[in-house]
């Protein structure tokens, strides 16, 4: 019982880096594309709002 209750609390630990880094993917993804529509001349993007 004691093995599963540890196995569970690492599995939700696991999920939670999992999601920061699909987040910050993400993000670097959105930077990249942007700078690349400026580089081939395309319309820039349209700013961020906080």
């Amino acid at each position: 019982m004691r093995l599963a209750l540890l196995f569970l609390a690492l599995l939700m630990l696991g999920g939670c880096g999992m999601g920061k880094a699909v987040s910050t993917t993400g993000k670097m993804f959105d930077k990249y594309g942007c700078m690349s529509r400026d580089f081939k001349g395309q319309d820039p993007c349209e700013p961020e709002e906080p």
